[in-house]
């Protein structure tokens, strides 16, 4: 049988994200309670018959003129490369830039779940409250 490791960094690892130096997880965590994200955009890129859809990697980004500029490129990615294939290149093209211009999939969540197991992001983003079940009296 099978078990998911989950590789939880320590407080001395070094995370590696894109669009800022290698952060401690703490550092991470007041950017993030500041208001900074942790986005991926996506590009598709198509042969003839098939179209391939993709993730980038994890950008840190601090506002949303970052991450509309971040996504701007992954948007050109995908306009040159992807509406070529049939019948998915041009409906996956389109949905690609829609993403990536409305400044891409939000993954802070899982970021910060990695960071703190119990931990939970507020709607609002100003802070990390951790995570408390609350059970019916």
């Amino acid at each position: 049988m099978q078990t998911a490791v989950r590789n939880v960094p320590s407080s001395s690892d070094l995370l590696k994200l894109r669009g800022t130096r290698p952060l401690f997880a703490e550092e991470l965590r007041t950017r993030i309670a500041a208001g900074a994200r942790c986005v991926r955009f996506e590009y598709c890129f198509s042969l003839l018959f098939v179209t391939v859809r993709r993730q980038s990697p994890v950008y840190l980004t601090g506002s949303w003129q970052v991450r509309y500029l971040r996504g701007l490129w992954f948007s050109l990615l995908a306009l040159a490369l992807g509406p070529w294939g049939v019948p998915w290149g041009i409906a996956w093209t389109l949905w690609s830039v829609w993403i990536n211009t409305t400044g891409g999939v939000d993954c802070t969540t899982e970021i910060v779940s990695v960071l703190e197991p119990g931990a939970r992001v507020p709607a609002n983003g100003n802070e990390i409250a951790p995570h408390t079940d609350v059970t019916p009296a």
